[in-house]
């Protein structure tokens, strides 16, 4: 029968295609790896450094989070440790100390995030905030403050009505902040093509998560996921910046 011959070509011809394509995608994948080997990078799918605030790499040196007051350090402290041990796997060391410093230097001593419990910091209901710092001599991240809203935690339908939801919120709160810190700008981009650039409009991984660091947030993120960089944005984006610090130096 003639019929399922074309049908065996042009199953033929579309895998030889495919595999050409496949083939091509890696090519392309690899001689993009080999300029971010050799050159600094400030900004990829779903991620972006603050440059705009000076910060273009990350130090290997370690960081080390300390609180404002005893509140703060009751309150934050755990939220700090899953996004701390996701930083670890990746170089990027960040040590969750009990230290209390009362400091109120603009930019702290080098590598330490001061963080702050407090009622609204910005002013703005619900909004916190990262007062980065930046390293003068080589544009790395220095450390800074973070100023969580403790609306967050004083009202238990803060973020929704649901107890695993608002918990799984916080968490991504807290390390947004730290995000900002260690120098990642929101990536929002306009992708519906209006000429602007919206809340919320960020590019999605294949589970429909978007980065961590998307403003004003990401959503409401599956508990597992609360407080973790996303991997396919967010974390690609840290670990270039930890190798635009050794890329700097040449």
């Amino acid at each position: 029968m003639p019929t399922p011959k074309p049908a065996r070509t042009s199953r033929t011809l579309l895998a030889v295609l495919a595999g050409i394509l496949t083939a091509l995608a890696l090519l392309l994948a690899g001689a993009t790896d080999a300029r971010a080997a050799t050159t600094p990078v400030y900004k990829g799918t779903g991620w972006k450094a603050d440059t705009a605030n000076g910060i273009y790499s990350i130090s290997p040196d370690p960081y080390t989070i300390v609180f404002a007051n005893t509140t703060a350090r009751s309150k934050l402290s755990k939220y700090f440790t899953g996004p701390s041990a996701q930083l670890a796997g990746i170089g990027i060391k960040v040590t969750v100390s009990t230290t209390i410093d009362t400091s109120t230097a603009a930019c702290p001593a080098r590598h330490r995030i001061i963080v702050h419990y407090t009622y609204r910091p910005m002013g703005t209901k619900g909004m916190s905030q990262a007062r980065s710092c930046y390293a003068i001599a080589d544009g790395s991240a220095w450390g800074g403050h973070i100023f969580m809203d403790s609306e967050y935690w004083t009202s238990s339908t803060w973020f929704s009505t649901n107890a695993t939801t608002n918990e799984a919120r916080r968490k991504d709160a807290v390390s947004h902040e730290l995000g900002h810190i260690l120098g990642l700008a929101h990536p929002n981009v306009d992708l519906d093509k209006d000429g602007v650039v919206e809340n919320g409009e960020c590019v999605r991984n294949a589970a429909g998560l978007r980065p961590l660091l998307c403003s004003p947030n990401r959503g409401n993120p599956p508990a597992t996921a609360g407080g973790k960089f996303t991997t396919e944005f967010d974390m690609r984006g840290l670990k270039q910046m930890l190798q635009n610090y050794y890329l700097r130096q040449t």
